[in-house]
């Protein structure tokens, strides 16, 4: 077991707002970087006016989104379209091994912040960039969100029911997956740099991410040359809830009989309807009423640990309550609890991977401009005297 976190002699330059850019850095602090986020003075990130809200009170510090995406960082607050600003900034990122952030293409450029001019003062400085589309292209300065990635990825294309439109996902599955994406980009570029001694400049689309997450579709369109086909859910309603009981008509004879036996129901074993692939195949709906009818009297997760013992591949739909009771879950430790002045305890999903069986450990969000004494004076040399002077120039 390593005596201190992986990345502790990190520093992380933490610029994004939103979620893409966040919950990249993010996994940086779970690792044991020090990860500084920079906010807007007064405001902050906007993600701390975005809801739900503890007790349904809106404030900065009980966003629930910006208290889980900004797990463990530390946060200054910093006016970047002030001269004196941009000025500190360089000085703050030649301090830094890593730089994040997600300006729309050209605008960190414009203040004499973007790649080249801080390569110029720090070679070995990695600098990330997340954006819609990438730093390049037609499409680089459009605007994007979660439901334009979904949809000029691809990926909302392959969602809903045949015939009807396509559905976008829930959440913003596609903006945490383009932070996951740009976190192990600037993680093999830090790999480089430690070998070879260099920084690079890391770019990261967002439309591109969600385009190879559903890539099955496009190597389908070449291999076939139709498009892919949304099927009908195969999902069965249980007693309380969704089943994916994972048995087709491609079951072995062997699984079919054990089926048959678990639910009740050995004689269909012969029955000539279900009795080879091919036949299951020609009476697929009939066969699916039957197993619709058995796990409609079932609990889910009973249902759901028969089929696993038969060795099958079978799942249920879980609810957030479900989550929050896994025994998976509860074993590998993946929920942590994180105490916060404005909120209390409250629990938080962990990071999606453990390193020699440890899972990151999180420490609390940042109040807004907590570190401010700590970074400006302590790293940058600055008096308290002289961050009231910045302050009041909203600077700071």
């Amino acid at each position: 077991m390593a005596s201190e976190p992986i990345l502790a002699d990190i520093r992380v330059l933490d610029l994004s707002e939103g979620i893409a850019g966040p919950f990249c850095t993010k996994l940086f602090a779970s690792l044991g970087a020090e990860v500084i986020k920079v906010e807007r003075p007064g405001c902050g990130d906007p993600t701390r006016a975005a809801g739900p809200f503890l007790a349904d009170e809106p404030h900065p510090e009980k966003s629930a989104a910006f208290l889980y995406l900004n797990t463990g960082k530390k946060s200054v607050t910093l006016n970047l379209d002030s001269s004196a600003g941009q000025t500190i900034l360089r000085r703050l990122a030649q301090d830094c091994d890593i730089l994040v952030e997600a300006f729309p293409p050209g605008y960190l450029d414009a203040l004499d912040l973007g790649y080249p001019h801080l390569r110029s003062l720090k070679p070995d400085l990695i600098y990330t960039s997340l954006s819609p589309f990438g730093q390049t292209g037609p499409y680089r300065r459009y605007k994007g969100s979660e439901i334009v990635a979904q949809a000029l990825g691809g990926l909302m294309y392959t969602i809903g029911v045949p015939g009807r439109e396509p559905l976008k996902i829930g959440g913003n599955v596609a903006l945490h997956t383009t932070g996951i994406a740009a976190f192990s980009a600037t993680m093999l570029a830090l790999q480089v740099r430690d070998v070879q001694g260099f920084g690079q400049h890391v770019d990261v689309s967002s439309m591109e991410t969600t385009a190879m997450s559903q890539i099955h579709a496009s190597i389908h369109y070449q291999f076939r040359g139709t498009d892919t086909v949304r099927r009908e859910s195969t999902l069965l309603r249980a007693a309380d809830g969704w089943v994916t009981p994972g048995l087709g008509i491609g079951t072995t004879e062997d699984v079919w009989q054990r089926l048959c036996d678990l639910m009740g129901k050995p004689e269909l074993a012969g029955d000539e309807r279900f009795i080879t692939r091919e036949a299951r195949r020609e009476h697929q709906q009939e066969m699916q009423s039957v197993i619709a009818e058995w796990a409609a009297t079932l609990p889910k997760e009973e249902i759901y640990h028969a089929l696993q013992r038969m060795r099958t591949i079978a799942g249920y739909v879980a609810t957030v309550e479900d989550l929050a009771k896994s025994e998976q879950l509860l074993h590998r430790e993946f929920f942590q609890t994180i105490d916060h002045p404005f909120t209390g305890e409250a629990t938080y999903p962990g990071t999606p991977f453990t390193v020699e069986g440890e899972r990151g450990h999180m420490a609390r969000a940042p109040l807004l401009g907590e570190h401010n004494v700590e970074v400006y004076c302590g790293r940058l040399g600055y008096c308290k005297e002289d961050l009231v002077h910045l302050s009041a120039m909203n600077v700071i």
